[in-house]
């Protein structure tokens, strides 16, 4: 038993345990990234999905939004069953009935069954934030955490950005239906990967030197949801993020190209950069943030980039191609305070309900974006009426009537920023 017990921890301390936590985690992240990628092409088929099924701007915002009700409600029992069981199981199973929910959506005649493809991909993505992050703690030292956080966040985002300029590129040459199907084999060849490679844990069982304590569904959910700071990092994040969920994940490019006036690539390659902003910066942010011993620096320094951003690309007067350019880069590359949000989720409380604070916080943050998002197609259609059904013949008055309202989200985050407990990127001790 004893020569179990040190093979297991010979493997625990070899060369190549780093390497294969990376693996792991590496997967597990890019099952994330494939998620965010289907996620946001909507965004540039926006025209094509208007003509298809008769629908206008309120129209489009349901069908984007559509991928957040299963998604927001399956949080709090994805945190749970993260924390009981098998994630490599969790995230094959998830991986192939996203790839069926992008062939539903690929396939849909009408609005309804478009929005049942995408509640089958937000069912299964609501897995994978999660799971990445639950890895990272398992197979990662906690000091490790916030680096990691903004690795996960940022392989997301470079995900939203395959899904602009290169969904674009691809929807233009086979449709916007082949795109997707697509996109759904590329499910099908990750969940292979992730069966044959992604283990819960190293050599067997927890990283930790003490064994977790069991908790029941109940009391993991009474401690989340009875910690005022839980609630404040969480709305922090989806304050922060609901001008990323409303131009990066659906108006930005029909914004760009019809209020703006720049072509169809270049809209979506400017509503990528936020997300290659995002990629660039996340890393270094939660690095930065490990090394200060510090997060509310991070999360106050972003909300205040964002009130000042979402203000310019919004209410400029002009916005030519090279400055939409520049203003969405800087935009993604400061907007990152939520992946420091999520680091700050994993401090809060004690290891045996991490899995559940990660999910409320994912939940609370995309519930923002979520609701931001047809309530700003709503806020167009009330001001550009008959206009609304037809995209091309919206007005910038009309776009900016509904984008009005995200430097006030910017403005909220900074306020509760203020308000988050400084962690010092310690885990919590029980007393």
């Amino acid at each position: 038993m004893n020569k179990v017990h040190d093979s297991k921890v010979e493997i625990y301390n070899s060369k190549n345990y780093l390497g294969f936590a990376w693996l792991v985690w590496g997967l597990a992240a890019a099952f994330y990234f494939s998620d965010y990628l289907a996620r946001v092409a909507p965004g540039v088929m926006h025209q094509y999905l208007q003509i298809d099924f008769g629908i206008n701007e309120a129209g489009f915002g349901i069908l984007t939004a559509s991928f957040y009700i299963p998604y927001i409600f399956m949080q709090i029992p994805v945190g749970l069953t993260v924390d009981r069981l098998s994630i490599r199981g969790l995230l094959t199973i998830m991986s192939l009935i996203t790839a069926f929910g992008c062939c539903v959506f690929g396939l849909a005649g009408g609005l309804f069954i478009a929005s049942v493809g995408r509640m089958l991909i937000g069912f299964s993505a609501a897995f994978a934030f999660v799971c990445s992050l639950r890895l990272a703690t398992s197979w990662f030292p906690p000091t490790m955490l916030g680096l990691l956080a903004g690795l996960t966040q940022s392989l997301g985002m470079l995900g939203a950005a395959a899904g602009e300029a290169p969904v674009s590129f691809l929807v233009s040459n086979v449709g916007w239906r082949h795109s997707m199907l697509i996109i759904a084999f590329l499910f099908i060849a990750l969940a292979g990967l992730l069966y044959q490679f992604v283990q819960d844990k190293p050599g067997g069982h927890r990283s930790d030197a003490h064994p977790i304590e069991r908790l029941s569904i109940l009391q993991s959910l009474k401690i989340i949801l009875s910690c005022k700071q839980t609630w404040l990092n969480a709305l922090y994040a989806g304050f922060l993020f609901g001008p990323t969920a409303v131009i990066g994940e659906a108006i930005g490019p029909a914004y760009l190209q019809f209020g703006r006036g720049l072509g169809a690539h270049a809209a979506a390659f400017a509503t990528g950069l936020i997300f290659i902003g995002w990629g660039i910066s996340g890393p270094l942010s939660g690095w930065l943030s490990d090394k200060m011993g510090r997060r509310k620096p991070m999360m106050i320094i972003s909300a205040v980039c964002g009130v000042i951003l979402t203000s310019i690309f919004v209410f400029s007067p002009s916005l030519s191609q090279n400055y939409a350019y520049v203003v969405f880069f800087i935009f993604g590359l400061t907007n990152t305070g939520v992946a420091i949000a999520y680091a700050v989720s994993t401090e809060l409380h004690d290891r045996n309900v991490v899995g559940t604070s990660i999910a409320f916080t994912n939940m609370i943050s995309i519930f923002v974006g979520a609701l931001l998002q047809p309530l700003v197609g709503r806020l167009v259609d009330m001001v550009a009426g008959a206009r609304a059904y037809n995209v091309e013949s919206l007005l910038l008055s009309d776009f900016q009537a509904g984008l009005k309202i995200l430097p006030l989200c910017s403005l909220v985050a900074l306020i509760l920023a203020f308000t988050v407990k400084e962690t010092y990127c310690k885990p919590v001790k029980k007393s």
